[in-house]
């Protein structure tokens, strides 16, 4: 129960005054006064940079457009913390009205079946309830709603939608455009290209010191950021995001990109490059420490990398190593595929409302109330005409890498303080729900950071969002929503699989495996169903078939 009898008096007085702010029980409930605001409480996770949650500048705007008053029920800061006190409260039956954090896909799914949190389906689809959210444009709302779906069909929480074109395609490549140059060398477009252009590397000295040190193809296998450069190399020859599943060409199969004819082809190319010397071996087995002390070396002995920060380079836009190299689109294969690994952007889920919440209407005001355009803005930049602007003027003033690229024809809003990451009790850290395109962060403009055109670094995101962000196929598999059974069903063979394949990509690069072998082929593919790659396909292709 929210409240017990001998409470009353000490609730309504707090919520006279203003002053309620939870942080150890939820035993508050939401109240709805003629006339007056609602009270409405609102779990989320505690941020070390909020000042101030009540006397803040996003509460009170909040607050206002919805003519409700926020009774904050504080969670944990670390999210582990947070969600095992959910459960606690779902075990108790004494969720806040509305939880504003992220909750695992499948403790949604379970806390939704057994009536915990309720399904949102129908004030989503109203399009009097929820206006903000029909007001987005159609493809990222579509994108959404395939987001939202659990696996049970039905929609429990809202988004944090904002897809940002530099993370979607970590797996930059990049070349030594200095050696290339002193060599009289073209920058390579095709993988037998860049193959001759290792080579000119490997056997003329372009570092000048008289030794034979320089690496061709280097990277960090382990890396999560686009350190494997293998990986990148690989989608010359088949779309292969790692060691997850895709979609065939007419979006309608879930495959598995690493048992493809394209895949071996290209474990076939990286193989002969290390026999041929080309491949730095000791990429497999290296660690960050290493990788970025071979990218440190003075003089520079690296030909060929991939990354997907430029903080590998210490001040890279000072960094001679870093001024050597070039960034470049990737590269054609023999089939003219030049894909590249594309991290689809995956939403934050938050925004759940409590079955027990006795004003639900209020509640999922509050929820799609926050893909406003202008909240949006604010719950991440903060007060306009303080943090952030849209005078135009300013933003006359004002370009980045996009808009000096002619990608984009302007500048929309330009930040003029940094509330993000600093002690502030303007925001509450993006707790969520929120809606930004694409489009939008790509023509924001900073005062803080301006851009500048001479940077080698600044104008980076340019090329990735030419050169890199278009690169995959038509059908990009989406986030799966596996049933509780289905996730307990394939977990395993999941992981082994992901294992296996990292595993082998190494052994038949370096000769452990002989990929030339068809009956090395064959017993690779045999080793993939014995750990259970069919099971998986099977059970992603329902689960993706539910989602459409």
């Amino acid at each position: 129960m929210y409240l017990k009898q001998k409470l009353c008096f000490v609730v309504v007085l707090c919520i006279s005054t203003g002053l309620l702010f939870a942080s150890g029980n939820t035993q508050q409930q939401s109240i709805q006064s003629a006339g007056g605001p609602t009270t409405l409480v609102v779990g989320m996770q505690t941020n070390p940079n909020i000042l101030d949650y009540k006397d803040n500048y996003q509460t009170r705007y909040v607050e206002k457009m919805n003519n409700i008053s926020i009774d904050f029920y504080m969670l944990p800061n670390i999210l582990a913390d947070a969600r095992s006190k959910v459960a606690l409260l779902v075990s108790s039956g004494d969720l806040p009205d509305v939880l504003q954090m992220g909750l695992a896909t499948e403790a949604a799914l379970e806390y939704g079946s057994n009536g915990a949190i309720i399904d949102q389906t129908s004030y989503l689809m109203d399009k009097t309830k929820s206006p903000n959210f029909w007001n987005i444009p159609e493809a990222d709302r579509n994108a959404m709603l395939v987001n939202m779906k659990a696996a049970d069909g039905k929609i429990y929480n809202q988004l944090i939608w904002q897809p940002e074109s530099w993370n979607l395609t970590a797996h930059r490549q990049y070349i030594n455009k200095a050696w290339l140059d002193k060599l009289g060398l073209k920058t390579p477009v095709t993988t037998d290209e860049l193959r001759n252009v290792l080579s000119a590397f490997r056997n003329q000295d372009p570092n000048g010191n008289g030794k034979q040190d320089e690496l061709g193809v280097y990277g960090w296998f382990g890396g999560t950021y686009g350190e494997n450069v293998t990986a990148g190399l690989i989608n010359s020859f088949v779309f292969y995001n790692k060691d997850e599943l895709a979609l065939d060409d007419a979006g309608n199969k879930v495959i598995a990109p690493f048992v493809q004819p394209g895949f071996r082809q290209a474990l076939q190319y990286l193989s002969s490059l290390r026999q041929n010397g080309l491949l730095e071996p000791s990429l497999f087995t290296n660690n960050q420490q290493e990788y970025r002390a071979a990218l440190a070396a003075n003089p520079s002995v690296v030909g060929f990398v991939s990354a997907g920060s430029v903080g590998n380079w210490v001040d890279a836009d000072n960094n001679a190593n870093f001024l050597q190299l070039a960034m470049i689109p990737p590269l054609k294969g023999p089939a003219g595929l030049n894909y590249t690994p594309y991290t689809g952007f995956i939403p934050g889920a938050v925004g759940y409302i409590s079955s027990t919440c006795k004003v639900k209407d209020v509640a999922w005001k509050y929820l799609d109330s926050f893909y406003d355009h202008d909240l949006s803005i604010i719950v991440r930049f903060g007060e306009e005409g303080v943090d952030w602007t849209r005078d135009p003027n300013v933003l006359a003033s004002q370009t980045n890498a996009y808009v000096s690229a002619g990608l984009y024809p302007k500048i929309t809003i330009v930040e003029t303080s940094l509330v993000w990451n600093n002690p502030n009790n303007t925001i509450w850290g993006n707790p969520g729900p929120r809606y930004a395109s694409e489009e939008q962060g790509n023509t924001r403009g900073s005062l803080t950071r301006p851009f500048v055109p001479e940077s080698k670094v600044a104008i980076l995101d340019a090329y990735n969002y030419q050169w890199y962000v278009p690169n995959h196929p038509k059908f990009i598999l989406p986030p799966l929503k596996f049933t509780l059974a289905e996730a307990q069903k394939i977990g395993a063979p999941i992981t082994d699989v992901r294992n296996f394949v990292q595993q082998a990509i190494a052994e038949f690069t370096v000769g452990t495996r002989d990929i030339n072998n068809d009956t090395a082929w064959n017993t690779y593919l045999r080793e993939l169903d014995n750990l259970g790659l069919q099971q998986w396909l099977t059970t992603a292709q329902a689960a993706y078939d539910r989602s459409k």
